[in-house]
């Protein structure tokens, strides 16, 4: 259960290939890429070379479907309005007479809704099964294919379709960065050129994989039909059952544990690596009497009111070695990542008010440093952020998911702006989150008390709530 590949047996290091976590991504398979009239051809490449790979991805197809693996399509194309082509991009396909989005014998090319823009009958997709559509080259890109197999527990993709060189080596890349073990069909996949194809090829198996592995299909079938038959996938959900929404009799698995009295309902996590403790930007800048907050006339009371509720979380997630990380609103000393619509709504971020400070939110100055009752210990992770959410222009989304954190437990400042959007942030990515109630504050009490309202509404529909003594009293009793 096994394929055999170069340079190395996939998956790697002696793993087993499962239906469970391994995806079959057909990439770009469309009458436009393929077929004749289609923009390839258009271009005046012999398609001949586009249409190779078809016989064996319908081979790997038929073995995927049979063994219940998941399978996934992709397709190339821009909206009717053009809006999401990008003007180099557009003025490349002209010069080579295929504009993109100008008529031809299959329709506009490479258009969404155009029969040019449709998989090949060859390969059409089943009812249930997904289709990424993307406006670039990468599958990645501007999509919701890592959504889809995060939520799938795929980790695993076996990858074919066209052309090799560019749309799927792209998605290849982009998947390896995210951590997928990746598998190229190499008679599965073709290119306009064949030493293009040939050289896409033996870049992956440089450096002994430096994207994964390349596959004959007839290697990755026979690996596929070796697996446990199991029930056909069909267009009934397939995703990870709900949590329940009362508390089981025991934990939920070693090391797990269980906050009972959490808002509105138990909060349980199942191991003690998928748990870690998100400590949002408690930092001089915000908390310091004289600092940057005070400066703009706001009370920093509440906020230093909080950090003992919040040195008693950390010092028991310290305890259980969990994963922690703290973040911090800090731009660049230049302001190159501070966007100028926030400069102008706040003309003091670069600026020195205090000497003893720094700079206002600027990286590595000491105003941006944490209060030294929170202060990061060795090892932990600090997370610098130019906005508000803690994973937008960072890595702390790559960073969980590498550690293993599907649950996080969250304190910080101030709770409408930066925790509130971090958790939000945090829940469309699928994290569980608990909002610790006495470990998080505002200048303004109000606005504290109604995002603790609108995180447990609707039965909990961005997260829950609870209070650092509960959450201090689970995570020592955890199994």
């Amino acid at each position: 259960m096994s394929v055999t590949a170069q340079p190395y047996t996939f998956p790697y290091a002696g793993g087993a290939l499962s239906a469970s976590d391994t995806a079959l991504i057909i990439i770009d398979m469309q009458v436009d890429f393929c077929g004749h009239g289609g923009y390839v051809d258009q271009m005046g490449y012999d398609i001949s070379a586009t249409r190779a790979p078809i016989e064996p991805l319908k081979r790997v197809l038929a073995a995927a479907r049979h063994a219940g693996v998941r399978v996934l399509h992709t397709r190339e194309g821009h909206r009717p309005s053009l809006a999401d082509l990008p003007a180099n991009k557009r003025w490349r396909s002209e010069q080579i007479g295929a504009g993109i989005g100008s008529p031809g014998p299959c329709g506009r090319v490479l258009v969404r809704g155009a029969p040019g823009w449709e998989l090949i009958d060859e390969l059409a997709p089943l009812a249930h099964e997904d289709v990424i559509d993307k406006c670039g080259k990468g599958s990645f890109h501007a999509t919701d294919l890592d959504m889809v197999l995060r939520t799938c527990g795929v980790t695993k993709l076996v990858l074919g379709g066209i052309t090799t060189d560019v749309c799927v080596h792209t998605t290849m890349r982009e998947a390896n960065d995210r951590g997928y073990e990746c598998c190229i069909v190499a008679d599965g996949t073709g290119a306009t050129d064949a030493g293009n194809h040939a050289a896409a090829l033996k870049m992956v198996t440089m450096q002994h994989g430096v994207f994964g592995a390349v596959a004959a299909a007839d290697a990755v079938v026979a690996a596929l039909e070796a697996l446990p038959r199991a029930a056909p996938r069909s267009g009934a959900p397939t995703w990870p059952a709900p949590a329940p929404r009362v508390l089981a009799a025991a934990p939920p698995g070693p090391g797990g544990g269980a906050v009972a009295r959490a808002k509105p309902f138990a909060f349980a996590w199942p191991s003690a690596r998928a748990l870690g403790v998100l400590m949002i930007d408690w930092q001089r800048d915000f908390l310091d009497p004289e600092g940057f907050g005070a400066s703009l006339g706001n009370d920093v009371a509440p906020l230093r009111s909080a950090v003992p509720a919040a040195a008693r979380v950390l010092e028991a997630a310290r305890a259980r070695g969990l994963f922690v990380a703290h973040t911090l609103e800090a731009h660049a000393a230049d302001l190159g990542d501070c966007p100028p619509s926030k400069k102008r709504r706040c003309e003091a971020i670069g600026e020195t008010l205090d000497a003893s400070r720094g700079r206002v939110l600027v990286r590595g100055e000491p105003g941006n440093a944490v209060v030294p009752e929170l202060a990061p210990a060795a090892g932990e992770l600090v997370v610098h952020k130019p906005g508000k959410g803690a994973f937008y222009g960072t890595t702390l989304e790559r960073d969980l998911r590498a550690a293993g954190v599907t649950h996080l437990v969250v304190t910080g400042v101030t709770t409408e702006v930066c925790v509130q959007s971090t958790l939000r942030e945090a829940n469309d990515r699928g994290f569980d989150c608990l909002l610790v109630e006495d470990a998080t504050e505002s200048y303004f009490p109000a606005f504290k008390q109604a995002t603790l309202d609108m995180v447990v509404a609707q039965g909990g529909i961005v997260g829950w709530t609870a209070t650092a003594g509960d959450v201090a009293a689970a995570l020592a009793a955890a199994a």
